[in-house]
């Protein structure tokens, strides 16, 4: 038996860089190791990014890394470099920008063609062993790139130069010019959202289609704003429509990341931590916003879903599950009708077909594997309660034969960025109705990031996995735990939470801000061709829009005007983009929605304050805010509202203006209804 030889990424923690250990490829990791050898060899590097559940970084792997001719080619004429983008999300988003100027697009796998310094010169996204299709072959674009780099050197260390002066500029991001007309900033944005709105489809724009959970989100707090049925419509259509597609895993819950189509059906099949995350939370909202039940149940499946799939042990949830298994895209998802009628009792084949859209023809085909009859499985229409009765019963025997399936492969390193949005996802599950459940599993991924992922000083690292972990400083982690602790202060009331929250903000403040040109940067690595500032609300939100909104909210709670200050610094230095082009901060807005709006608070003293908490779920109000009065709260005055009571007593405030306080739960919904 042939024992495969192992590369320099044998040694590393990530699962993706593992995935590529026993490639003919000598592959290094991304360290100060790779450019000493590249100048020392005078060698440009290839450097390729990608994430363990991407599914045509597989696919470039199985093509072209696999291959012993075209490892000959790149170990005889480059370094080569992986780099899971999720580990290092900093190093992504300097070499993604800089393929971005050079193509106007970008993806994974990231290819991308660096000099000796690290200056990119020529980069795409997947190429294909051969060319074809308009598409160059991987093996040609590496011929052409190795002659250039032997006989045009120079002249390509001045393009080189060049795009790295780009990518710096373009790094700093805005001019920071501030925000003039907040409300009008506000409509303007919601205006310009609303125009993408898919009337048939649900969701903006067209294919692909991503869930981009901020951007809903946004909406629907305008629609409480501006008290318009319109957005709220245009929200409850969208969050219903991703809900019933093949987007949604009608089988086990959760939600894949994206849809292949313009009408939800066909999913691109990985699973992600972040998406999922986000989307409880929304779910959550909706259903306090609607009034309506479907959207708990939503809630309901994603919760499943993460703690029976993604949880690790001790608390901590993994990244993501890949979109194959046994090398077959979607495999593990899809039905057979011959599958679906012999687990089938009585009416349940009918409405199979009738609702689920189950065919002998199926519906999905692998263009690398294709097998027909596979059917993924989306909702053509919603159900009465008998037929969701009925169907559920097929449902559950559907999942129990899949447990017999061989799984997609599971990214389990637990991010600090990721779990801080499950962590919140969970904690508005909990304030929007969802009770004790969702807190104790807020607590229990906090708990893990504290055991595992905080340094000393409180501060949090990014990347555990198997009992290591990483020592990167980068803005997301401390946003987004920024965020978590006061979204868990606001569904326990424990002022631990808001203190450690306070803590944290000044380091985030100190570690990141750029005090001359404003806004924060990504990440503290000096050893980059440029610091970047994200300014984009994607599939996660920017670091940015997650501080400002993270910091508005604390302003709020401990009446500690520097924090909202802080916020304001921020968004004054997105404001320009903000007006320029509303669709990209959807997430800045919510900031910007949070610091312009009357600053309510809901202030909930002595015990038994989950009664109230209750209460305050019943009302949609998500410009309120909630604390717990307690003799150690930040706050001056609420530490003297906590004096002022023995028993559980209920302060609805704006600023430090209170009415009368309240002792019944009846009152307070009344009192909550009239603002």
């Amino acid at each position: 038996m042939r024992v495969k030889k192992t590369n320099a990424l044998g040694g590393e923690v990530s699962p993706y860089l593992l995935q590529h250990a026993h490639n003919p490829v000598d592959w290094m990791p991304w360290g100060d190791a790779v450019w000493r050898r590249a100048k020392a060899e005078n060698k440009p590097v290839f450097l390729s990014i990608g994430y363990s559940t991407c599914h045509w970084c597989h696919v470039m792997e199985r093509e072209s890394f696999e291959s012993e001719d075209v490892a000959k080619v790149l170990n005889r004429d480059f370094i080569s470099v992986k780099v899971d983008r999720e580990e290092r999300p900093d190093v992504d988003r300097v070499y993604m920008t800089a393929v971005q100027a050079m193509t106007g697009q970008g993806g994974w796998p990231l290819s991308v063609w660096v000099t000796p310094e690290g200056k990119p010169f020529y980069g795409g996204t997947y190429f294909p062993p051969v060319g074809g299709q308009g598409r160059p072959g991987f093996v040609d674009v590496l011929g052409q790139i190795a002659a250039a780099w032997r006989e045009r050197g120079e002249e390509v260390k001045g393009w080189a130069e060049e795009l790295a002066q780009r990518v710096r500029a373009l790094g700093e991001g805005t001019s920071g010019s501030g925000v003039s007309d907040a409300e009008k900033t506000l409509k303007a944005g919601t205006g310009e959202m609303a125009m993408e709105y898919d009337r048939k489809h649900g969701g903006f724009g067209g294919a692909p289609k991503f869930p981009r959970p901020s951007q809903p989100l946004f909406l629907m707090r305008r629609s409480f704003a501006e008290k318009s049925e319109k957005l709220l419509e245009i929200v409850r259509h969208t969050g219903r429509a991703m809900r019933m597609g093949g987007i949604y895993d009608q089988i086990g819950g959760g939600f894949h990341r994206y849809a292949v189509d313009g009408e939800w059906a066909v999913p691109h099949f990985e699973k992600m931590l972040y998406d999922n995350a986000q989307l409880m939370g929304f779910y959550a909202e909706l259903g306090a916003a609607t009034r309506e039940a479907w959207p708990q149940e939503v809630v309901e499946g994603i919760d499943g879903y993460l703690w029976r799939d993604l949880r690790e042990e001790g608390g901590g949830l993994g990244s993501a599950e890949d979109a194959d298994s046994e090398g077959v895209e979607g495999k593990f998802y899809v039905w057979t009708k011959k599958e679906v009628i012999e687990l089938a009792k009585g009416e349940e084949m009918r409405l199979a077909e009738e609702i689920w859209g189950v065919t002998e023809a199926g519906n999905f085909i692998d263009p690398h594997h294709p097998v027909k009859g596979w059917n993924v499985l989306a909702r053509r229409r919603v159900c009465s309660d008998e037929e969701e009765r009925v169907l559920n019963g097929l449902r559950v025997r559907l999942e129990k034969r899949r447990q017999g399936r061989v799984r997609p492969g599971k990214d389990d390193k637990v991010l600090t960025s990721w779990n801080a949005l499950a962590i919140s996802g969970y904690a508005k599950a909990a304030r929007w109705g969802g009770g004790i459940h969702y807190t104790k599993r807020a607590e229990e991924i906090w708990d893990f990031l504290q055991k595992n992922l905080l340094r000393q000083d409180g501060t949090p690292t990014h990347r555990w996995r198997g009992g290591q972990k990483d020592d990167t400083h980068l803005l997301e982690d401390y946003a987004g735990v920024l965020q978590a602790l006061i979204d868990l202060h606001q569904v326990t009331c424990k002022t631990d939470y808001l203190h450690r929250a306070v803590d944290l903000a000044q380091k985030m403040l100190a570690t990141f801000e750029d005090t001359k040109k404003g806004g924060l940067w990504g990440s503290v690595d000096g050893s980059l061709i440029a610091r970047m500032k994200d300014d984009y609300d994607g599939a996660e939100p920017s670091g940015n829009a997650m501080a400002a909104l993270a910091l508005a909210e604390l302003g709020r709670l401990t009446d500690q005007v520097r924090w909202e200050v802080a916020a304001r610094r921020i968004l004054d230095w997105l404001g320009e983009r903000m007006r320029r082009l509303p669709q990209a901060l959807p997430y800045g807005l919510l900031a910007l929605q949070r610091v312009t709006e009357p600053p309510a608070r809901l202030v909930v003293a002595g015990k038994g304050c989950e009664v109230f908490l209750d209460v305050a779920a019943q009302v949609y109000r998500p410009d309120l805010l909630i604390t717990g009065a307690r003799e150690d709260h930040p706050s001056e005055f609420i530490r003297g509202l906590a004096g002022r009571t023995k028993i559980s007593t209920a302060f609805l405030c704006e600023g430090q203006n209170c009415k009368l306080p309240i002792t019944n739960v009846a009152d307070l919904k009344d009192a909550l209804i009239k603002g």
